[in-house]
């Protein structure tokens, strides 16, 4: 005679499963999110009379070109006579425009950044060409 076994209930479990399939949908979520295009919100603004508003200050303009010239405000000078050119700034509101070309040298960015720093510039704008 033969002796029957009980019947064993075979199962997998799933439960690892579901925490893979949570995480990748958490991931799925957040990347999602983080593609979709920004959108652009059309305004209808009023019309103004006047072109300014507020306190304009004076800009100074800083050109730093490939060929390791030097302008200011449209001026050539090297470095040594920029730093004497420049006074120290009283104005906090007054800024700096620094027009750097792509094939300008490092060291020269640098050395005008550190003369504006010392002469105590806060808001140096730096302007490259658009590709």
């Amino acid at each position: 005679m033969k002796v029957r076994k009980p019947k064993q209930e075979s199962s997998i479990d799933i439960s690892s499963l579901i925490d893979v399939l949570f995480i990748l949908l958490i991931f799925l979520m957040l990347a999602v999110s983080f593609t979709e295009p920004t959108s652009n919100i059309s305004l209808d603004l009023p019309k103004s009379k006047t072109n300014q508003f507020g306190n304009e200050t004076q800009t100074i303009k800083i050109q730093i070109k490939s060929n390791g010239e030097l302008y200011h405000n449209d001026t050539k000078m090297d470095i040594q006579t920029l730093s004497n050119t420049l006074e120290i700034n009283s104005d906090p509101n007054s800024s700096v425009s620094l027009e750097v070309e792509q094939q300008a040298e490092f060291g020269t960015f640098v050395a005008v950044t550190d003369i504006l720093k010392s002469k105590q510039y806060q808001k140096i704008d730096i302007k490259t060409k658009k590709e």
